[in-house]
């Protein structure tokens, strides 16, 4: 019992194996289908790495419970929260004391905010490691794949954070400011709208930059710089995607801001997978914004990592390269028909963890079928112009069929003379 228990928690924590359950076969054609094919399979590998990340985000949690406890204490000592007329002087006026509630706390519980996220930054460091090496269909090692996720980029996810926590502290400031001189009716309040407004689609627009500089640092090796550089242009050029896969990506959050119902729900989401499910929709979309801007451009960088083209019998045009493809590289080992993938529903059955005879068997079926499916191409394109052997090639052939009678000839000649001694 005791070995089924460990072998469970292994299994949970380092995963089966590498490139588990990825055949070519059955890999997803697009993104879509790749993000759902490993949300169903992989679920419970998401929910580990999304309780990894959220241990290091507990002080950041904590430092916004301190905050909004903050907001409420030095609220209620206030004196528009006290019973006038019980031992309270009245105030001349309560114009702008919330606001100046909310700056004093501002001011002093942000300033707490870089130790936190820089904390935070290890949980993504390796959350979004392990996440990337499974959008590449890479076999996982949670608990290993996360520590080695940390090694590798939390340098740079931890400057990253530490930029953010800076500019979130002045633009936040810089808010409540404006709020507080709204409040109070100074002069020239246009000049504080149009500070707020400002502020408000700063602070947008850096954290959606340092999600993209996130998601580059695990794929890319890049300086600060290049980094800022290019989560810029990402930000700008692909707006509609970027505002839509964050706002998909923080639905759980916005649950819990609504509050009522809706927040048990969210709170439960973000427990269970929000992290990971964060992680996963904004590793997805970028890797695809990476093959089609960047990677062509990079020496070395892979195209379309966890997906593959189907070539369909339709695309003559796919199959017109593949097949020229083919006669360009004539040997010994594609001188006959090779069948490309072009069959969805032709896929080797899954052993299950606990598997039967029956299983067994229908692994064989589907095994066979892939061999008759291939025999009847083979038998159906043997006679094709580029399957033909060339003049070269026959008259090699047919050297070497010489060459063995010759042999053949000489062997029986020898044995003759042996009888004859």
């Amino acid at each position: 019992m005791a070995g089924k228990t460990g072998g469970l928690i292994n299994r949970l924590l380092l995963g089966k194996e590498k490139s588990e359950g990825y055949a070519r076969a059955s890999l997803p054609s697009n993104r879509w289908e790749l993000f759902w094919d490993i949300l169903k399979g992989r679920f419970w590998k998401l929910v580990i790495i999304n309780l990894l990340v959220l241990l290091f985000f507990i002080p950041l949690f904590l430092l916004l419970f301190m905050r909004a406890n903050f907001v409420a204490g030095m609220g209620a000592a206030m004196p528009f929260s006290q019973g006038l007329g019980l031992g309270y002087q009245a105030p001349v006026s309560l114009v702008g004391y919330a606001e100046q509630v909310v700056f004093n706390v501002n001011l002093v519980s942000y300033l707490l905010l870089p130790i936190a996220l820089s904390i935070a930054a290890v949980g993504v460091a390796g959350g979004a490691y392990v996440i990337r090496n499974m959008v590449w269909t890479e076999g996982i090692f949670v608990a290993n794949d996360f520590w080695r996720g940390i090694k590798q980029n939390f340098k740079q996810i931890f400057v990253v954070a530490l930029l953010y926590s800076v500019l979130f502290y002045l633009t936040m400031m810089a808010i409540s400011l404006a709020d507080l001189n709204l409040a109070t009716g100074t002069e020239r309040a246009w000049m504080f709208v149009v500070s707020k407004i400002f502020s408000i689609v700063f602070i947008i627009l850096i954290s959606a930059m340092t999600m993209h500089m996130i998601t580059m640092s695990v794929t890319y090796q890049l300086t600060l710089r290049a980094l800022i550089r290019n989560s810029f242009l990402f930000t700008l050029g692909l707006l509609p995607q970027t505002a839509f896969f964050l706002l998909v990506g923080f639905i759980p959050f916005v649950l819990v801001m609504f509050g009522g119902f809706l927040m048990p729900i969210g709170i439960i989401i973000i427990l269970l997978i929000g992290f990971s499910l964060i992680l996963l929709i904004w590793t997805d979309f970028c890797q695809w914004a990476y093959d089609k801007f960047i990677n062509d451009k990079v020496p070395g960088a892979q195209k379309n990592r966890g997906i593959y083209e189907k070539i369909k019998e339709s695309n003559s045009e796919a199959l017109k390269q593949y097949r020229m493809q083919v006669a360009m590289t004539r040997t010994s080992l594609n001188s006959r028909p090779i069948k490309p993938i072009t069959d969805d529903e032709l896929k080797i059955a899954e052993l299950p963890s606990a598997f039967n005879r029956d299983d067994i068997v229908k692994l064989n079926e589907s095994k066979q079928v892939i061999y008759d499916d291939y025999a009847q191409y083979v038998e159906e394109h043997k006679n094709d112009p580029e399957f033909m052997p060339t003049e070269e090639e026959k008259a090699a052939e047919q050297e070497a069929k010489e060459r063995e009678k010759r042999i053949e000839k000489a062997k029986k000649e020898l044995m003759k003379r042996n009888k004859n001694n």
